[in-house]
């Protein structure tokens, strides 16, 4: 419950920290993690796991071990400008990973796993409603406000678009949902697109569910142009043929109801631009104005080996690049010696140099493997939407923050747990049809059977 909790909090929590006790926003961004850790120390208590339904990824369990234990050391690290902003690095780096391997025993059968992904969905309809409804105000409305990064001090209000007249002549406010930043709502709707269009895909059955979830993607889409970052166009455009040539491989469809849904997802498309026009057209004017697309793609790489080749062997530290590394010192970052890169890849190669780089980013390698693997044995519906959606969140993530964007690092994580706690679950159900089938075939009767 802790834990499930903690996950729609996530979504809320912007909205507490902006609009209802700005005051405490410091203090409320600690309420879930101090949560997570009281969770955790209760599962490790209690031991409950559910071993009918199979073990877990030990591979994983291993790489993260390594990850922890290289983190951990980097305490020592005599480059860190502060312990306490490498104390808080290290929650930064590891907290959210245990619900890889802790969601699974949360998420124990197929209903539960489709009433989690459903009400996924059914939350991006009102969160998405909210961006389309910030971008329709002026940015110095309330309800365009940001996070500030310092108490008492009203954070200003990123803009972009076509220069008008009247409220909108500086262009249209960057909205950021119920979440803090933009960077947690543009995490929040590429999960939610991809989610909604595999469900739609492994074809939900009922009416009123199906309206839904269609309008969740049609929302989300939209909401996603008002937050005026191209990424997520980025990704929603590579998920699209990705989605087609996985339900080809895994017969979902036949060709000929591909050939419609392509068909279909254009004039939807063409209907969504249309509707939303004013999102898409000002999210146009800043990518012609802004640095190139190109560039914007190739930046991750490009920063990352600038970072390998102006950093220490060790790195900077725990957080020493983090967005609280300001915060903590009160100062400019002069341990970075005047190199402040922006990509995660980047930032993972400054603080923790060429052997933490490889130590974080080998179990998100393994990951995509992993997943990529499930999804080759997938063979119900549910579960192959489940891996589906699960694959493109974490190859966009290969590149993208779960480090120094917690809402980015619990989704990540969360979606880790839930594509682990599909295979499972399915592996379980086809054990269980086995087993039926040998009694039957030896003339017994079947057996009852209590999923977990």
């Amino acid at each position: 419950m802790a834990i499930i909790g903690v996950l729609v909090w996530a979504m809320l929590e912007g909205a507490v920290r902006k609009w209802i006790l700005p005051e405490f926003q410091s203090q409320i961004l600690l309420v879930k993690d101090f949560v997570l850790f009281c969770a955790y120390g209760g599962y490790l208590i209690a031991g409950r796991k559910h071993l009918a339904l199979g073990t877990k990824s030990g591979t994983l369990l291993i790489l993260v071990l390594l990850e922890a234990i290289f983190c951990s050391l980097q305490l020592l690290n005599p480059n860190a400008p502060s312990k306490l902003l490498s104390l808080f690095g290290l929650k930064n780096y590891l907290i959210y990973i245990p619900l890889a391997f802790i969601l699974p025993e949360i998420i124990t059968d197929r209903a539960k796993l489709d009433r989690l992904l459903l009400w996924t969905c059914y939350l991006a309809i009102p969160i998405s409603l909210l961006g389309l409804y910030q971008f329709s105000q002026p940015p110095s409305s309330w309800v365009n406000q940001y996070v500030s990064h310092e108490e008492g001090v009203q954070a200003l209000v990123s803009v972009f678009g076509e220069r008008g007249e009247g409220d909108f002549k500086y262009g249209r406010a960057r909205t950021s949902g119920t979440f803090s930043y933009i960077g947690g709502f543009t995490t929040f709707l590429m999960m939610a697109v991809p989610l909604a269009a595999a469900l739609l895909l492994a074809s939900v059955p009922k009416r009123r569910t199906l309206l839904l979830v269609t309008a969740a993607l049609a929302l989300s889409i939209g909401a996603a142009a008002t937050t005026g970052s191209r990424t997520p166009i980025f990704v929603f455009a590579a998920s699209i043929p990705l989605m087609l040539i996985i339900a080809a491989w895994k017969r979902l469809l036949p060709p000929r109801i591909i050939l419609r849904i392509v068909i279909g997802s254009t004039i939807a498309g063409i209907l969504t631009v249309f509707a939303f026009g004013g999102a898409f057209s000002a999210l146009q004017y800043r990518a012609n104005n802004a640095d190139s697309t190109m560039t914007r793609l190739a930046s991750p790489f490009v920063e990352t080996a600038a970072a390998y080749a102006t950093s220490p062997f060790i790195g900077t530290g725990l957080g020493s690049n983090s967005n609280a590394s300001t915060t903590f010192m009160g100062s400019d970052p002069w341990w970075l010696n005047g190199y402040a890169y922006e990509m995660e890849s980047a930032r993972i190669m400054q603080e923790l140099g060429v052997i933490g780089f490889i130590v974080v980013y080998l179990p998100k390698i393994f990951i995509i493997i992993l997943i990529l693997l499930q999804l080759h044995r997938a063979r119900a519906r549910l579960m192959i939407a489940t891996q589906t959606a699960a694959l493109i969140f974490v190859l966009s993530h290969l590149v993208l923050f779960t480090v120094n964007n917690p809402t980015g690092g619990l989704l990540y994580w969360s979606i880790v747990g839930i594509a682990i706690a599909a295979r499972r679950i399915e592996r379980f159900e086809q054990r269980i049809a086995l087993e039926e089938q040998h009694y039957l075939a030896h003339g017994f009767p079947v057996r009852e059977v209590a999923f977990a």
